[in-house]
């Protein structure tokens, strides 16, 4: 994983880092499933030498919502990190570079 590709958990952990406030979308209540790459491999590893044939979700069962990830991030850092509320991603594919920013 790259810093600042655009993931999530590479964002937060470089804005906190370089002292900048999180980028939050909306309300932060979008939902997420966060899962090692580790287990991932192992799971599919297993399967592969099983004889299920049946569809089998490898993914992690626990959500949590970008805002919550955030505060987890504030905490794990124990730095002064702020949140940045905007009302859509800086740029979409079809409306270009247009930042309406929410007031928080």
């Amino acid at each position: 994983m790259r810093m600042n590709d655009g993931r999530v958990v590479s964002n937060f952990i470089l804005q906190a880092l370089q002292g900048e406030p999180l980028t939050v979308y909306r309300s932060g209540s979008q939902m997420r499933v966060f899962q090692y790459v580790s287990d991932l491999v192992n799971g599919l590893v297993a399967l592969m030498d099983s004889n299920v044939s049946s569809p089998v979700n490898l993914g992690n069962p626990e959500e949590h919502t970008i805002l919550e990830f955030a505060r987890l991030i504030k905490t794990l850092l124990a730095v002064g990190v702020k949140f940045s509320f905007f009302l859509k991603p800086r740029t979409t594919p079809r409306e270009g570079n247009q930042t309406s920013r929410k007031r928080s």
